[in-house]
């Protein structure tokens, strides 16, 4: 299920083909194919992002990866939203509230950068509160969970997110951080690379 913006008709004109496929750069008007091409061209930028062991210092960086994941699909990649956004029955941060939701977060990331090791509630901490803030009209939970990987690899840690999405984004939309920090698991980052 995609992001719906709530309101007007001149939002869905901004993002939507008549047929309610998200707007593209590639004219891309089959929202099955669309979904495939954006899955495996933002998996191939993340791969390729996570390589360059870039280091994370604020939501600017999330902004970063969104472009780099999206950029090549969407015109409003890496651009905070200025609208209300809702999924299903869950409603996000109030647009005119975004800027204070950034403070939060970027003043967390300021103190855990501090510490030499993080533990899978913090991880779980920044994940609840970047699902709330939801700065982006779609890719969303995949930028934040690079994000997180990235962040997690400055600290020479990996985090393995579980295999069905359902369980975490039900922890999510609970703002359940004990939940979350269950669900993901966090480890020492190896420095073996496997190739095969």
């Amino acid at each position: 299920m995609t992001d719906e913006v709530r309101d007007t008709e001149w939002y869905r004109k901004k993002f939507l083909y008549p047929n309610g496929t998200l707007k593209n750069k590639l004219n891309i008007t089959d929202a099955a194919e669309l979904a495939q091409k954006e899955y495996l061209g933002s998996a191939v930028r993340a791969l390729a992002f996570l390589r360059e062991n870039k280091k994370i210092t604020s939501v600017e960086d999330l902004k970063k990866i969104h472009q780099i994941m999206f950029g090549w699909l969407y015109d409003w990649a890496g651009q905070i939203r200025d609208y209300e956004l809702t999924k299903g029955d869950t409603e996000f941060l109030e647009y005119t509230r975004i800027k204070f939701g950034i403070e939060e977060i970027d003043e967390k990331i300021k103190q855990l950068t501090a510490k030499k090791e993080l533990v899978d509630t913090d991880y779980a901490f920044l994940l609840d509160r970047l699902n709330y803030l939801h700065p982006f009209r779609e890719g969303n939970g995949r930028s934040s969970k690079l994000f997180l990987q990235a962040l997690a690899a400055n600290h020479n840690q990996v985090i393995d997110y579980p295999r069905s999405n359902k369980e975490l984004i039900m922890a999510q939309n609970n703002a359940d951080i004990n939940r979350i920090a269950q669900l993901i698991k966090v480890k020492p980052k190896s420095n073996q690379i496997n190739t095969k």
